[in-house]
């Protein structure tokens, strides 16, 4: 067995021994791009996650209603008829109330977590209630304000512009 004053001497035959350890994963091109508000390609492939998420939710209602439909009275079951507009307006409530309580709650959906994207005011600190809830109607009732985004300057939608938001790379 050799020790380690028995060990040849071999300038830099082990360069793991000088290592510093870890470099950090930030680089220059993805922190120049932090703070920036987003554009309409990743705001728009958040929504659409955001929309399946949506989507899945009122299924799993319609599936819970189902079930309960059939504990009540199993001999006489049959599956719930729904309008067209029924689940429209209820998918609507949904993303409503997803929006308002995923931006108040953690500051951005699924969708926008996924993407890398946080909803702010101008000031870059969180929204409040009362303005995550207004965005949210904003954005379900009047989804076309965010192309403005195309002709604004800022990527800034109308609900941005009326609210004094933000929606910025995280």
């Amino acid at each position: 067995m050799t020790t380690a004053d028995e060990r040849p001497a071999t300038a830099g035959a082990y360069p793991w021994h000088e290592a510093t350890g870890p470099v950090p994963v930030e680089t220059a091109a993805r922190s120049s791009v932090l703070g920036h508000r987003a554009g309409l390609v990743t705001r728009s492939l958040a929504n659409v996650a955001d929309l399946v998420v949506v989507v899945l939710v009122v299924i799993g209602g319609y599936a819970a209603v189902a079930v309960a439909r059939f504990l009540v009275n199993p001999t006489t079951f049959r599956f719930p008829v729904a309008s067209w507009q029924t689940l429209l307006l209820a998918g609507l409530a949904v993303e409503a109330v997803y929006f308002a309580v995923t931006w108040a709650v953690v500051g951005g959906t699924y969708g926008d977590r996924l993407l890398g994207l946080r909803v702010t005011g101008d000031d870059g600190a969180r929204l409040g209630w009362a303005r995550c809830a207004l965005r949210a109607l904003l954005c379900v009732l009047f989804p076309v304000g965010l192309l403005w985004v195309l002709v604004s300057g800022e990527n800034r939608s109308v609900q941005d512009v009326v609210l004094r938001t933000s929606v910025v790379y995280d």
